[in-house]
């Protein structure tokens, strides 16, 4: 049996996930099912030292939070040391890598990784900072400046971008590093051979949490106060909030008690906020709309899952995704989503079919849309179903895991000759 030792942010547990990266888990238990590898995950923990914490015949180690240099991707002697520790006692055949975003593609490319290894891209840190500003216009990003973003520059836009930028610069270096590459999207396939085109560029699926397949599909409702779920990983202005609360703005004259829920670590109530934040919450109380949003905080499985089938419409507001399995979680469920026509999202699906796409700054056309799909239930009805039938296919489980375990041999038979 082959060993694969993941280096991942996930931490397997019991405990339902509601952060970024919960479709992790049950890949790993998959695999591990599989009988034909034997899987390992090194991830960060609230610990003081490296810790054992085995999940379902998965072998785990937790290394200690340290302050990484480099804005968080060049890592400490010590992270360096524990994951090499950790690799020698493990000795996989392969070491797996998920993103490029935190430390683990750094601690390959220094040389601390000494096992043959693959990279999974899940964002592209020199892509997004193209788009960070998300269509905000030049007066607009100035109204995201105040006395704190004078004091505390490092809090504007224009300092995120280019701290945005610097990460992508040792993302590119990290990349060029690496043979064996896999991509979600040909969005990213495309970016990433740009980078470095002599890697063996692999194309990979997405296993959705259990909840998704087994939930029940989605119903059309006819309502005079629609519900709107989006969802969001953070107030990050190439998120495209403000695109959706101006569409919003123009949907609440023909609905007054309209809702829109927005799912995750977005706050804009919280005192401590950035600039950008604080232009959202101004966004809002000069629309009127104080009383149409709802922020829901982070969410598990289940509760997405209950958030969509109780919604009229998904709204995916994005000006650039990788993947987005946000988006994914919404056609498998039925959920009519109207999406931003950027990155990877047209690769999801066809635009009045299994879709409603709209220019991501185009807020007319968003509410054109999410109005569609709350009027016409025949209409609503047709792409529900074609979104559940064409997820159902592309995150099928067998697939997922057959596909998975075939760039594993490919990479593993290619070492051996």
């Amino acid at each position: 049996m082959k060993k694969i030792l993941w280096l991942c942010n996930t931490l397997f547990s019991d405990t339902a996930i509601t952060e970024t990266g919960g479709w992790l888990q049950p890949l790993a238990v998959a695999l591990q099912q599989s009988g034909q590898v034997q899987i390992g995950n090194i991830t960060f923990g609230h610990v003081t030292e490296v810790t054992r914490c085995n999940y379902n015949g998965i072998r785990q180690w937790i290394i200690p939070f340290r302050k990484e240099k480099y804005y968080g991707q060049m890592p400490s002697t010590q992270t360096c040391r524990d994951i090499e520790n950790i690799e020698k006692l493990f000795q996989p055949d392969l070491v797996h890598i998920w993103g490029t975003e935190n430390i683990w593609a750094s601690v390959y490319q220094q040389g601390y990784v000494n096992s043959p290894a693959l990279i999974d891209i899940q964002g592209l840190l020199f892509a997004i900072a193209d788009y960070y500003y998300g269509g905000l216009t030049f007066t607009e990003i100035i109204k995201t400046i105040r006395l704190k973003e004078i004091l505390m520059p490092w809090r504007t836009l224009f300092h995120k971008k280019k701290v945005f930028k610097k990460r992508g610069e040792v993302e590119i270096e990290c990349l060029k590093s690496f043979k064996n590459i896999s991509v979600q999207s040909e969005w990213v396939r495309h970016h990433v051979l740009n980078i470095n085109p002599d890697a063996s560029c692999y194309s990979t699926k997405i296993m959705l949490r259990e909840a998704f397949y087994g939930a029940e599909v989605w119903q059309y409702k006819k309502s005079d106060s629609p519900i709107i779920f989006s969802s969001c990983s953070g107030a990050v202005s190439y998120k495209g909030l403000h695109v959706l609360l101006k569409a919003l703005a123009i949907l609440k004259r023909k609905y007054p008690a309209i809702k829109l829920n927005i799912a995750g670590t977005v706050n804009i109530g919280n005192k401590l906020l950035d600039g950008y934040s604080i232009f959202l919450k101004k966004l809002i109380k000069q629309m009127g709309l104080e009383n149409n949003v709802c922020y829901l905080g982070a969410l598990n499985a289940n509760e997405i899952v209950d958030r969509l089938l109780n919604s009229n419409v998904c709204v995916i507001p994005s000006f650039v995704e990788t993947y987005c399995l946000a988006f994914a979680e919404s056609m498998i469920v039925g959920t009519p989503t109207v999406v931003s026509y950027a990155g990877a999202l047209p690769e999801f699906a066809v635009h009045n079919e299994s879709a409603m796409y709209y220019n991501s700054s185009d807020y007319t056309m968003c509410a054109t849309h999410i109005d569609q799909l709350i009027q016409d239930p025949e209409f609503a009805a047709l792409l529900s179903g074609n979104a559940r039938k064409s997820r159902l296919k592309e995150n099928n489980i067998q697939s997922v895991l057959d596909t998975q375990l075939r760039i594993y041999q490919s990479i593993l038979d290619c070492r051996e000759k």
